[in-house]
């Protein structure tokens, strides 16, 4: 039952945070705010945070914007310049809304909250952030270990040369050795982005190995179309780690579909394949899918983003990527048109779209893959707001309250009870968006 929430276990500390404002009430209400889950630091002024910082590190600073002295503007622009990597997040009243504004572009400031703030937004605001920036480190950590390995592998062709120039009879043994070190570095390196790209399902809320299903479907496809070997795996590639650049948008964006995002929003989201883009370029062996993943978004017709390019100026395995990625979120609930389609539907208004959206002669080649095609390309599971739940619905994961307590455990198959308390839980967290995972149900083929 809803009523039957978890207690929950003492947690370690989640991050260090420190908290600046010259009001003593106002920082006494934000160390209530954050205490139990994060090791709090007070500071009365600007000055003082400096000196706290010379001897210790944070993950995360929050300032109020009027206090004596130093402003807070002028405290997170001196942060960025001296501690990047910290978290930098402004309090400001409503009358300070323009300085705040200049002060997010000068100071590169997180976000700034206005006052009075929203307990529970702020909460999940500090715990978004962390969290995001959490993953950036893994995702920098995985990537600087696929260059030490690739450093490794090249070492290894520079020394293996080397033997073969000051003694023909260890050519055999040399060729041997490098075909052995060159399979183990493969091997790694594919072990690497699978961990990766399971980082990235977690972040997103995707089934485990639906980023793998979908990568199948667009080889198939590339090979079908004609791609060479290396163009094949390139796209495949790129198929795997499509989305890597969503990975540090807010769920505020993650859980919209376009159609739902402002301007703003939709700027932001339109970055997503520069900065996919951008995380793999380093990586020799990834650099054509990086430049494949840039591509994939854009529209036969030039409509697409992020270069408006149209027709054969959009690489050919990137046209490829955006066909079966718009037949998977056609199936999806949350799609562009506004309501999710069985795959023969889709595939009818690929059909019907082609020329415009996409190109002709790759959708006929497609609609011929999947008529012999028997996998899948979309998850098994979707992630719904609460006010969709229905009846009959089986949770994949369990859900949470904004509280943190455990509601509902994975697995349970939503009754009519439970749609109405689920109903109940909306109204009493009005203005949160609250998510659950369910199972899809069959589709017709």
């Amino acid at each position: 039952m809803l009523s039957d929430r978890l207690s929950q276990p003492a947690q370690e500390k989640q991050g260090k945070l420190l908290l600046v404002d010259d009001e003593q009430g106002v920082l006494q209400a934000l160390k209530r705010l954050f205490f139990r889950n994060y090791e709090v630091t007070l500071a009365n002024s600007g000055q003082e945070a400096l000196d706290i910082l010379k001897n210790e590190k944070f993950d995360m600073i929050i300032s109020d914007m009027r206090m004596p002295g130093m402003s807070g503007a002028e405290l997170l622009k001196t942060c960025f310049e001296t501690y990047p990597e910290m978290i930098r997040v402004l309090l400001t009243g409503y009358s300070d809304l323009d300085s705040a504004i200049k002060a997010v572009n000068e100071g590169n400031i997180y976000r700034y909250i206005s006052k009075p703030w929203d307990n529970d937004q702020l909460r999940g605001m500090v715990s978004e952030a962390l969290e995001s920036r959490e993953l950036k480190a893994a995702n920098r950590k995985l990537s600087a270990h696929i260059v030490e390995q690739n450093e490794e592998l090249a070492r290894l062709n520079r020394e293996l040369q080397a033997k073969y120039e000051a003694s023909s009879d260890a050519v055999g043994e040399a060729e041997a050795k490098l075909q052995e070190a060159y399979s183990t570095l493969r091997h790694e390196f594919d072990s690497m982005i699978h961990i990766l790209v399971g980082t990235m399902e977690m972040r997103l809320g995707d089934e485990k190995g639906s980023s793998e299903r979908f990568a199948d479907l667009v080889r198939n496809f590339a090979q079908a179309a004609g791609l060479e070997a290396s163009e094949v795996k390139d796209t495949y590639y790129a198929a795997l780690l499509r989305n890597l650049g969503k990975m540090s948008l807010s769920d505020a964006i993650l859980n919209k579909s376009v159609a739902q995002m402002s301007n703003l929003e939709k700027s932001e989201y339109a970055r997503f394949t520069i900065n996919g883009q951008t995380s793999l370029m380093l990586l020799e062996p990834l650099q054509n899918a990086a430049n494949v993943i840039r591509s994939h978004m854009e529209l036969y017709n030039g409509k697409g983003f992020p270069d408006r390019l149209a027709a054969d100026a959009i690489p050919k395995a990137s046209r490829i990527l955006r066909i079966v990625n718009d037949y998977a979120e056609l199936q999806r609930e949350s799609n562009f048109l506004g309501e999710p389609l069985s795959e023969k539907d889709a595939r009818t208004y690929l059909v019907k779209l082609a020329g415009q959206r996409y190109d002709r002669e790759l959708v006929d080649v497609f609609v011929e893959v999947m008529e012999n095609y028997e996998g899948g390309a979309i998850s098994n599971r979707e992630r719904i707001n609460i006010a969709d739940a229905k009846e009959g619905m089986t949770l994949v994961s369990n859900l949470v309250s904004p509280g943190g307590a455990v509601l509902l455990s994975s697995g349970i198959t939503l009754t009519e009870r439970h749609v109405t308390k689920l109903q109940a839980l909306m109204r009493q967290f009005e203005g949160h968006e609250i998510y659950i995972h369910v199972e899809k149900p069959g589709q017709e083929g």
